[in-house]
């Protein structure tokens, strides 16, 4: 599926997960921060704390400790901390031949450090996250999402008023790939405009760590994301973004 010109695509995160369960684990991750970055500081240079030194390091865990940025402020970024691992990147920067490779690569730059025992497999994730301008003050967001997306949703119980002024809508379904999830909540995005985001997500049930496992699964979720996306906004609004 080629990319988009118009898609409300933001942001595109792939997560990598593992268990923490004891001291040792914990200072692992110590070691982790720094042997991570000497792999990769080619790429991702800009190197940054995210959480203060203060904090004890037991509620550091599964929370991203660094973070490792192409460009300062910028994006694609690399985050790190007691369990986790997540390439992020942005609408405008984003192929998925791209995305994938540095995926890939990253991928295999944790494995050959941490060096994972088989039996202590990961969790993956792969999300996108869309955002549709909206104003709920002055539009009804059910029928704005009754119109242009592939869901129909109707409310019968609260009588006399003119909108929905918020909106939280969740699915989970249990499919191949692991657990899809799908939700539509009120939100803003940059300039503080007011919309509607989306967020499509593929989480994997734990995997062994293993690169080609990983990045199979990764061009698998990729495809049905961006089919999933295509069915919901099909017709008029889907139009609207090419």
């Amino acid at each position: 599926m080629s990319k988009l010109p118009k898609a409300p695509l933001v942001e595109i995160v792939f997560e990598l997960r593992w268990s923490v369960e004891n001291k040792s684990d914990l200072m692992d991750a110590e070691y982790l921060y720094g042997d991570i970055f000497a792999e990769i500081k080619n790429k991702y240079p800009q190197r940054e704390r995210i959480l203060p030194i203060e904090i004890p390091v037991e509620l550091t865990i599964n929370k991203p400790v660094y973070r490792y940025r192409a460009n300062k402020n910028g994006y694609p970024l690399v985050q790190i901390g007691p369990g986790l691992l997540t390439l992020n990147t942005t609408a405008n920067l984003y192929e998925w031949n791209v995305f994938f490779n540095d995926a890939k690569e990253l991928t295999k730059t944790f494995i050959k450090i941490f060096k994972p025992e088989k039996e202590k497999k990961i969790n993956l994730s792969l999300l996108y996250l869309d955002f549709f301008p909206f104003d709920f003050n002055n539009g009804d967001v059910s029928k704005f999402i009754n119109e242009n997306l592939n869901i129909t949703i109707e409310q019968s119980f609260v009588k006399n008023v003119k909108y929905p002024k918020e909106i939280n809508i969740a699915y989970s379904f249990d499919i191949e790939q692991g657990e899809l999830k799908v939700s539509l909540q009120k939100g803003t995005y940059k300039t503080q405009n007011e919309g509607l985001l989306l967020q499509s997500r593929i989480n994997r049930t734990p995997i062994q760590p293993e690169t080609n496992l990983i990045t199979e699964w990764l061009n698998n979720s990729h495809g049905i994301c961006s089919n999933l996306f295509k069915e919901l906004t099909k017709g008029q609004l889907y139009e609207s973004f090419k």
